[in-house]
């Protein structure tokens, strides 16, 4: 038996019960894949340390206990010497600081590709486009010298425009790609008015950019604040190392760390990516279907 059934943009299509099954069934197996390692990681968090390795069900803890979140904010740091308010406040303003300068420059680079004429224009988008694809790591001892030269190694500035090199490229292509979807009706009737090229970007197509603008920030933001190895080399000062370099100092300890503080250590690291998802997941959603309907 099939059901007829009709979408919001008047397409008619027939949908099979078992291939509703089906989809469903497989969509609900990567969720559980997606969302289990979280859930046994908030679960060992919250364990008391004398039963952190035995719970009912599995995820359910004998006893519960925010014993390993006061650990992970103390014994880490007077075992350690790893902080964890100063770790935070490192990460907030290493990623606060890089995401601001790639979205800003973005912004005009992309307005220049997609409004702007100039010599060689397509030919130095496709070769930054394809910088993406260059891994970071290959760039890492000639960059840890350029940034000893200028004498920036073991500071903030030396992580931030090495973020901004590699992660400007992702900005322009998302950017670009939206601003060349906005109506031509829409800008030439600004030209009309006499809007100059800047007032362009800021009074018609920056107002319409917010899904984009809120699709770069969540993909910055998890990037620039998860990211390791570059802050593990550029920063080597522990008055400056970001979270995931605490967390790997912590794991990696000589000292005996309790899995249960670890996790709560990896939960608390979590909290401000929930928080930016929580506020742009809006726009991040309409960002992410751009363009994959045409009126």
């Amino acid at each position: 038996m099939k059901v007829s059934s009709q979408n919001n943009y008047g397409a008619t299509f027939k949908r099979s019960p078992i291939f509703y099954i089906l989809t469903r069934v497989v969509i609900l197996f990567f969720i559980i894949i997606i969302i289990f390692p979280l859930l046994y990681t908030l679960s060992l968090s919250v364990r008391s340390p004398d039963t952190v390795y035995s719970a009912r069900y599995f995820l359910i803890p004998y006893e519960f206990s925010l014993q390993n979140y006061y650990d992970a904010f103390f014994y880490a740091e007077e075992k350690l010497k790893v902080s964890f308010p100063r770790m935070f406040l490192n990460s907030v303003i290493v990623t606060t600081t890089s995401v601001s300068l790639i979205i800003m420059l973005s912004i005009f680079a992309a307005f220049s590709f997609s409004h702007l004429r100039f010599p060689m224009k397509e030919s130095l988008y496709n070769v930054m486009i394809a910088s993406v694809a260059m891994p970071a790591q290959v760039l890492l001892i000639p960059m840890f010298y350029l940034l000893i030269y200028f004498g920036i190694i073991n500071t903030y500035l030396a992580v931030i425009l090495a973020y901004a090199g590699f992660l400007i490229p992702i900005g322009i292509l998302i950017l670009r790609m939206f601003f060349e979807q906005v109506p031509n009706e829409l800008t030439e009737a600004g030209i009309v008015d006499g809007s100059s090229d800047f007032q362009l970007l800021t009074r018609i197509l920056l107002p319409l950019a917010k899904p984009a603008i809120a699709t770069c920030v969540i993909l910055l933001f998890l990037d620039t604040w998860n990211e390791f190895i570059y802050a593990m080399i550029f920063m080597q000062d522990p008055t400056i190392h970001t979270v995931p370099v605490g967390l790997a100092k912590i794991g990696t300890s000589r000292y005996h760390i309790n899995i249960g503080t670890y996790s709560a250590s990896v939960m608390v690291s979590i909290i401000p990516v929930l928080i930016i998802f929580t506020i742009f997941q809006r726009w991040f959603i309409a960002g992410m279907t751009m363009g994959a309907l045409k009126h």
